[in-house]
Parts: structure tokens; C-alpha cells; sequence
């Protein structure tokens, strides 16, 4: 990834699970208590996508800030 240029980490730094994707997520987080075995894999598949996506948008966001020697996230507004 770091060979990336900023376009490219761009995207990366915007991607989302699609939208079937979340909301089966969401589903099957609400009710993770009952679930049968084949539902509690695609759980755990689908957490496991959840965490590969966030941990490459915030890799992505660190070389963007780097890059620039500006904060990209995390920042607070002055008060």
C-alpha cells in the first residue's frame, strides 16, 4: 500500500462493506445469542471483512496524512 499514489489510497480511504453486506452484518449481530452454526460463520466471516476494511482505510489515512504533514482525522475543533 505505501506504493500507492493518493488517488488510489483515496479509494481505499472511502471504501465501505456494500450495503447487503452491512445490514446482514447488522442482522446478525443483533441476534448473535441464537444463531445457528452456519450463521455464526458468516458472522465471523463477515467480521472478520469488517476489520480487514477498517484496518486498510486507516492505513490509508495515515499515509495520506503523512504524505501531506497534515492531520487527515482525529482532529478536534478549538474551543
Amino acid at each position: 500500500m505505501t506504493w500507492l499514489d493518493d488517488g488510489p489510497l483515496l479509494t481505499i480511504a472511502h471504501s465501505t462493506m456494500s450495503e447487503p453486506e452491512q445490514q446482514r452484518l447488522s442482522d446478525l449481530g443483533q441476534r448473535s445469542a441464537g444463531l445457528a452454526s452456519e450463521d455464526q460463520a458468516e458472522l465471523a466471516l463477515l467480521r472478520e471483512r469488517y476489520g480487514a476494511i477498517t484496518l486498510q482505510k486507516a492505513r490509508a489515512y495515515a499515509l495520506l496524512s503523512i504524505r501531506s504533514g497534515k492531520a487527515r482525522f482525529g482532529q478536534t475543533a478549538p474551543t
